[in-house]
């Protein structure tokens, strides 16, 4: 178990926020986290978690949706009310999250102590009984009840989150 792991564990026990553990294989791909489900019996919804700042690189956001959407930043920046949203760098996300692209979920932003990363959260997600979140690492696996997530940490770590709707590429 990394230290990252440990710390976002203890953390949910300390706030007696239930949750199941999965270790697997790195996944990737849609189809491959299908297969993990299946192989898993993992029944939660699976997010893609995507790392956004500002043009002047002072403003940061974690956007929350469903894994089979596909990002548009002209959509979500107009959502969020502000100036054109790009990805942020690998390195401001080890900085302010202590994580890697491919390991980042809404438990990482345990480790945003000064709270300066806002949070939005696909409209969609709400309606989910169970959501699936990687502790910093891509080989394991947390799922929550949704109910929990919300009431329970979200207020832990302060934030109330922007609900967004993240429009199907298929729309």
């Amino acid at each position: 178990m990394t230290e990252c792991e440990k710390i976002i564990f203890d953390t949910l026990d300390s706030w007696n926020i239930p949750y199941k553990v999965y270790n697997h294989t790195a996944r990737d791909t849609v189809e491959e986290k299908a297969s993990l489900d299946r192989e898993l019996g993992i029944s939660a919804r699976h997010c893609k978690n995507i790392f956004l700042t500002d043009r002047k690189g002072s403003c940061f956001y974690l956007l929350v949706m469903p894994f089979e959407k596909t990002f548009r930043t002209a959509e979500v920046s107009k959502e969020l009310g502000t100036s054109r949203l790009s990805f942020a760098s690998p390195e401001r996300l080890l900085e302010k999250l202590r994580c890697t692209p491919g390991n980042l979920s809404s438990l990482s932003l345990i480790f945003d102590k000064e709270e300066e990363i806002g949070y939005a959260l696909d409209r969609e997600l709400l309606s989910c009984e169970e959501l699936c979140f990687h502790p910093n690492i891509d080989t394991t696996t947390v799922t929550i009840k949704t109910e929990d997530f919300l009431k329970k940490y979200l207020p832990k770590i302060h934030r109330t989150p922007a609900i967004v709707t993240v429009t199907d590429k298929s729309e």
